[in-house]
C-alpha cells in the first residue's frame, strides 16, 4: 500500500507539472506588457535608463516594441487624460481610445490622486488607448493617420475666413539657423529629458539637425508621474539632462529647489519670431527667465471647442467658428448657441471632461497672478468666482441646463451632444478625431465679454543646474520646438484652417493656471480636487473658494519661505 500511494503521489505531481507547463505555454500566446528597449546608436550604462539617441544610428540598433506598453507609458501617472475621466461629473469609469501619445506629451501635471494626500475624492479611472508603432530600420515611429490616406480621412471642417494665413516653412531660413550653429559644439551630444517617447517627425527633424551641426540628440524617457524624481535622481549622480521641462505643478517649486537655471545668459537667441517673449515675461521667478515658450509649439495645449458641423448646418444654427470671426464669440453666445441647438435638435448641447475649467480660465483670470513680480492669490476676485458660477449654471442642476459632463467626449463621438470643451491637441493630424462620421468643426474657447485671452497650458523648457552642454542645448532646444523648422510634409494639424487658428491663438494674450503650482506645492493637495469642488459648488462658490483661499495662501507663505 505505501508503494501505491507513493506511486500515486507522483503520478499527481507529473500531471501537475504538466498541466502547470499546459498554462504557460497558453499564456505565452497573450499579449505581454514589457518594458520597451529603445536604442538608437551603441548603449552606454549613463545612468539615464531609457534613451533614444539621434544622429548614430546604425544596423545593428536593436528596437523592442509593444503597443500595449507604450499605452501603459502614455497612461501612466496623472496625464490630462488620465485625470480627465477621473473628475467627470457621471460617477463612472469612461474609456477613451485614440493616439494618448500626442495628449500624454500636452499634459502639464505630473501629480496622482494618492490616497494620504487631502483630496476629496478617490476615484480612478480605466483609460485604454493605443499607439500604433512600428520599427524602421532602428527608429520607432507612430502610425499617423493623414487626411485623405487609406487608414482613414480627416472629417474635419475647412473655413475660407480670410482671419488668419498659415505659416509656411521656409527651407532658407531653416538652412541659415542651422549654419549659425557654432562648429564648436560638433560632436557635442545634447539630452532632452521627456516624458514621452519621441515621434518619428521629432527623430527625423532631430536627425537633420544632426547631419547639418555634428551635435547628437538624445531622447531621454521618464514616466510622467515620476518625471522630477528622475530629473533629481540624475541630479545627484551629476549626470543632469542638458534640457528638461518645468510644468505647471512644479511652478515655482521646481526653481525654488534649484533644479533650474536661468536661461537669460544663454545662446537661446530670443527672436521675438520665435518665442513667446511676452508669456516668458508673465513667467519670470525673481526677476529671471528659467524656461523658455516657443510660438507654436504643439506640445502646449490651449482650450478649444469642437462641434458638430453637419448638425449646426441641418438645423440653420450658426456655428461658433462663424460666431468667432464675426467677433460675436462670447460667454452670452455661447449660451444663446447651446440653448438653440439643443431646442432644434433635441438632444444635450455641450460636454466636457476636467469639469470645463477651462472657461474659469476664459475669465481672463487665475486662482492665482502675478502681482509686481509676485505670485498673489486671486480666489477674491469677482470675475474669477464668477466663472466657475457660469460652469454651474451651464450644468444640469443650474440655470441654463445645456452641458452634461457625464457624456464626456465618448457622447460627443457618438453624437449625443453637438459642442465639446476641447484641448488643441485634439486637432493635430493622426488624433481619435480624424474617423468621426460627422464633420468636425472648431472654434477657440469663448472668453467672458469683453475678454480677450487664450486659456493656456504652460511649459518651461530650460536648462537643470549641472547640465554639461547648455550652450549647444540652446541651439538644439530652439530647433526642436520650433515648427518653422519642421521637415516638409509634416503636419501636425488635421489641415490648414486649424493651423491657422492656432497659430493665431499664439499671437493672443495667455491665461496660464499658475494656481496649479500653488496648491499642490508640498504635495498636500492637488489642483484637480480644487476644480472639482469648485464646478459642482458654483451655486455657493463663495464657501468652496474661501476654504481653498486658505491652503493657496499658506502653500505661497511657504514657497517664498522655501
Amino acid at each position: 500500500m505505501k508503494t501505491i500511494g507513493k506511486n500515486l503521489r507522483t503520478l499527481l505531481a507529473i500531471l501537475l507539472c504538466l498541466a502547470m507547463v499546459f498554462c504557460m505555454s497558453a499564456c505565452g500566446n497573450k499579449d505581454v506588457v514589457s518594458e520597451p528597449e529603445i536604442v538608437y546608436g551603441n548603449e552606454v550604462d549613463d545612468g539615464f535608463g531609457d534613451e533614444d539617441v539621434v544622429g548614430n544610428a546604425g544596423a545593428s540598433d536593436t528596437v523592442d516594441t509593444n503597443a500595449d506598453q507604450n499605452t501603459a507609458n502614455s497612461n501612466a501617472g496623472n496625464s490630462s487624460d488620465n485625470k480627465n475621466n477621473a473628475a467627470t461629473n457621471s460617477g463612472t469609469n469612461n474609456s477613451t481610445t485614440g493616439s494618448d501619445k500626442n495628449n500624454n506629451k500636452n499634459s502639464n501635471t505630473n501629480s496622482s490622486n494618492n490616497s494620504d494626500k487631502n483630496s476629496v475624492t478617490n476615484s480612478t479611472t480605466s483609460n485604454s488607448g493605443s499607439n500604433n508603432t512600428s520599427s524602421n530600420g532602428g527608429v520607432v515611429t507612430s502610425t499617423i493617420t493623414k487626411p485623405g490616406s487609406s487608414q482613414g480621412s480627416a472629417n474635419t471642417e475647412s473655413y475660407d475666413d480670410g482671419l488668419v494665413q498659415k505659416n509656411e516653412i521656409d527651407e532658407g531660413n531653416k538652412s541659415d539657423f542651422l549654419l549659425s550653429v557654432p562648429k564648436k559644439y560638433s560632436g557635442k551630444e545634447v539630452s532632452i529629458l521627456t516624458w514621452w517617447e519621441p515621434f518619428d517627425y521629432e527623430i527625423k527633424k532631430m536627425e537633420r539637425f544632426t547631419e547639418a551641426t555634428g551635435i547628437k540628440v538624445k531622447f531621454v524617457y521618464a514616466d510622467s508621474a515620476s518625471y522630477m524624481q528622475k530629473l533629481s535622481s540624475l541630479k545627484l549622480q551629476k549626470n543632469s539632462p542638458d534640457i528638461a521641462c518645468i510644468q505647471a505643478n512644479q511652478y515655482p517649486s521646481a526653481i525654488i529647489q534649484d533644479y533650474f537655471q536661468p536661461i537669460d545668459n544663454t545662446k537661446l537667441s530670443f527672436n521675438p519670431d520665435t518665442f513667446d517673449l511676452e508669456s516668458m515675461k508673465k513667467l519670470k521667478w525673481d526677476g529671471k527667465r528659467y524656461g523658455a515658450i516657443i510660438k507654436g509649439n504643439s506640445h502646449i495645449n490651449f482650450g478649444i471647442l469642437i462641434y458638430n458641423a453637419d448638425m449646426f448646418k441641418k438645423h440653420g444654427v450658426t456655428d461658433p467658428h462663424t460666431l468667432w470671426t464675426e467677433k460675436k464669440w462670447n460667454w452670452d453666445t455661447l449660451v444663446s448657441t447651446a440653448q438653440e441647438i439643443q431646442k432644434k435638435s433635441g438632444i444635450t448641447a455641450l460636454s466636457t471632461e476636467y469639469h470645463g475649467y477651462r472657461l474659469s480660465q476664459s475669465s481672463g483670470e487665475d486662482a492665482v497672478i502675478f502681482k509686481n513680480g509676485k505670485l498673489i492669490n486671486n480666489t477674491g476676485s469677482e470675475t474669477y468666482r464668477e466663472a466657475y458660477k457660469f460652469i454651474f449654471n451651464l450644468g444640469l442642476k443650474g440655470q441654463y441646463k445645456v452641458l452634461d459632463a457625464g457624456l464626456n467626449r465618448d457622447g460627443f463621438m457618438n453624437g449625443q451632444c453637438s459642442m465639446f470643451l476641447e484641448d488643441s491637441w485634439a486637432l493635430q493630424s493622426g488624433e481619435r478625431y480624424e474617423n468621426l462620421s460627422f464633420t468636425l468643426g472648431f472654434a477657440p474657447i469663448p472668453c467672458k465679454k469683453g475678454v480677450n485671452a487664450v486659456p493656456s497650458d504652460f511649459q518651461l523648457w530650460g536648462f537643470p543646474v549641472g547640465a554639461k552642454n547648455t550652450d549647444a542645448a540652446a541651439y538644439v532646444l530652439e530647433y526642436w520646438l520650433s515648427p518653422q523648422f519642421d521637415e516638409k510634409g509634416h503636419n501636425t494639424w488635421v489641415n490648414d484652417s486649424a493651423a491657422a487658428m492656432m497659430d493665431h491663438l499664439w499671437e493672443q494674450p495667455k491665461v496660464f493656471k499658475l494656481s496649479t503650482g500653488a496648491i499642490e506645492y508640498g504635495g498636500d493637495y492637488e489642483w484637480w480636487d480644487y476644480n472639482q469642488q469648485c464646478a459642482d459648488n458654483g451655486g455657493d462658490i463663495n464657501s468652496t473658494m474661501d476654504r481653498w483661499s486658505k491652503v493657496i495662501d499658506e502653500n505661497l507663505r511657504k514657497s517664498y519661505l522655501d
